[in-house]
């Protein structure tokens, strides 16, 4: 709790530091003057960590040593309740006096301790202070009175607090990064199940009873089996940005640290994470709910380790008080009581791993919700109930499932999909683009020194919607679709270029020479930037030597022959590896389960 002034000594400042901590026998002998010092958290991790601190003092019986202004403050721990904690003082040199008095401000001291090397953690939080008479410091720590024959001191401001914090109303922010487009935010849960190598992943519209609206309410779920996040993971998901973690995996898709806030979100005012290692298990709720009449942003997370075949509390990151505060408080604000939520970390089993997210609350259309998912004609999927197609420039065709079918996105969202995607318990058939092109043709070339690998070709499906377009890959996953290139763009001839699909992977000319992406934060488009409009051009270039090129103005083959893909491919369901099928072959009559 250092004091730094820029007065004179006595000058209080908002940080106090603590240097080092003593047994507690050592200070028994001393008659110090002392007051107390209570706890005034602005929101519940000041509150944590209050009983974190005074915690290792009270279990360790230490005291807290702080050096401040000629003085010495020696923190101990505090009674049963953690109320409070006892501070004494004695005065080591004689304080500057300042030539007047000054007035305290209204604004109470904030008190930033470092815990002890077992917690590696920075300990903040805001307090108040009485003396033995039960008379609160409301407006701060005043300055100690010095000992007999000595100069009384006046009182002198604290310095104002410099603490930033997150509101509440920051949640509704982060949801309008994918207000365009809602399947965007699914995306970015999606995105961060296959970071986890999960094999399998179930998109799922559920029914919980919520105790707190006394009813049935819908609840998205999403649940993969990947590796699951660790308690320092989860911390890391839900804090506001992160630093890119050394050696990036190069398939690797979360680069920004606001995927999860910002997908789930857009999807629901509410979400809890169920994540489980083969060590540990944690559980964090992000409610707007939960923060309405908050006004710092908090984020209960209880996180749990393994002891043999138990799963206990994790006290060497949390105390017992704060672990069973924060699953009161999830409990609280979900449809999760203690039932739901020891069926849903079941599902984990002993040595099992994985992530389950729970979105309610959903986004609403009018009266109905955003998404739809008992539409008859669209049996096993999740529809976005406007069935708006998004605008792209030179596009005429209003056939774009992929624009309001979950399942439609799902089948092409990854270039290389090893992971088995359910939407409302039906598998998704996945969609191998370069593998299902007629007359393909591919194109390399160096652009600003990156080598790139364009595959161009005819789709039957396209040629039927009056479709078209390129395909943009980054890192494997796709952020831009049907992209119009070249001459392509302002051709009033719906013919031109009918069909016609591009696919291309861009991770290396959009990551820069530090691994830094020119890709957008929601992951739905690239910056302007060079390296795209060089990129533009030379796609366009590409395009309209195909189009040239490949275009027989003659052919009139009426049917499925004229577009027929060059070879059948079918992907294995168990190993997820490509096989290439005789052309002959109809893969329709492939079992679901292949």
């Amino acid at each position: 709790m250092g004091f730094a002034d820029n007065v004179g000594i006595g000058r209080q400042t908002s940080i106090w530091e603590v240097t080092i901590f003593h047994p507690i026998e050592k200070y028994k002998k001393f008659d110090f003057p002392q007051f107390q010092l209570f706890p005034k958290p602005e929101d519940h991790r000041q509150e944590t960590e209050w009983l974190r601190f005074t915690g290792f003092l009270q279990e360790r019986k230490k005291v807290a040593l702080v050096s401040l202004a000629g003085y010495e403050l020696y923190i101990q721990a505090p009674d049963a309740t953690f109320s409070h904690a006892v501070v004494m003082y004695r005065v080591m040199s004689p304080p500057f006096i300042p030539k007047s008095p000054k007035r305290i401000p209204e604004s109470a001291p904030n008190l930033n301790v470092p815990t002890p090397p077992a917690y590696e953690k920075i300990v903040t939080g805001i307090f108040e202070g009485t003396d033995d008479n039960g008379d609160y410091f409301r407006k701060g720590v005043t300055s100690p009175p010095l000992s007999s024959g000595e100069t009384n001191v006046p009182e002198v401001p604290c310095a104002k607090k410099n603490l930033s914090s997150t509101h509440p109303t920051y949640l509704k922010t982060l949801s309008q990064t994918h207000a365009g487009w809602i399947f965007g935010a699914i995306a970015e849960l999606v995105d961060n199940s296959r970071d986890a190598k999960s094999k399998r992943l179930d998109i799922n519209i559920e029914i919980f009873y919520s105790k707190k609206e006394g009813k049935n309410i819908h609840v998205l779920s999403i649940v993969d089996d990947g590796h699951g996040m660790s308690h320092d993971e989860i911390m890391t998901m839900v804090a506001f940005g992160h630093d890119l973690p050394e050696g990036q995996q190069p398939d690797r898709i979360g680069r920004f640290g606001i995927g999860f806030k910002s997908g789930s979100m857009r999807l629901g005012k509410d979400a809890i994470v169920l994540t489980q290692t083969t060590t540990s298990r944690s559980v964090a709720l992000l409610s707007q709910c939960f923060n309405e009449d908050k006004s710092n942003l908090e984020i209960p997370v209880v996180s749990y380790c393994k002891h043999d075949n138990y799963m206990e509390f994790d006290l060497s990151i949390q105390s017992e008080a704060s672990a069973e505060y924060n699953l009161k408080a999830i409990k609280d604000f979900s449809p999760f009581n203690e039932y739901v939520l020891g069926e849903k970390l079941g599902l984990f089993g002993q040595a099992g791993t994985g992530t389950q997210i729970y979105i309610w609350n959903l986004d609403k259309w009018g009266q109905n919700y955003s998404l739809e998912w008992n539409n008859k004609e669209h049996e096993g999927d999740i529809l976005i109930r406007s069935k708006r197609v998004r605008t792209r420039l030179g596009q005429i065709c209003q056939q774009v499932p992929l624009d309001y079918s979950l399942r439609s996105y799902m089948e092409v969202i990854f270039l290389n999909p090893r992971m088995r995607i359910y939407i409302q318990g039906s598998l998704v058939k996945t969609r191998p683009l370069e593998k299902s092109l007629n007359k393909t043709a591919v194109f390399h070339d160096m652009i600003m020194g990156k080598p790139l690998k364009l595959t161009l070709g005819r789709s039957k499906i396209e040629w039927e919607r009056f479709n078209s377009g390129i395909f943009l890959y980054w890192h494997g996953r796709l952020i831009e679709a049907y992209k119009r290139v070249g001459s392509h763009i302002n051709n009033s001839n719906v013919e031109t270029g009918r069909g016609v699909v591009g696919v291309i992977d861009v991770t290396n000319l959009m990551d820069d020479d530090d691994g830094n992406p020119w890709v957008l934060n929601n992951k739905q488009g690239f910056q302007d930037c060079e390296a795209y409009a060089e990129l533009e051009e030379w796609l366009g270039k590409m395009y309209d030597i195909y189009w040239d090129t490949k275009f027989d103005t003659l052919d009139v083959k009426e049917g499925s022959d004229r577009y027929k893909p060059d070879d059948q491919w079918v992907q294995c369901n168990k190993c997820r590896k490509w096989r290439v099928l005789d052309p002959d072959f109809d893969t329709d009559t492939l079992p679901v389960d292949w």
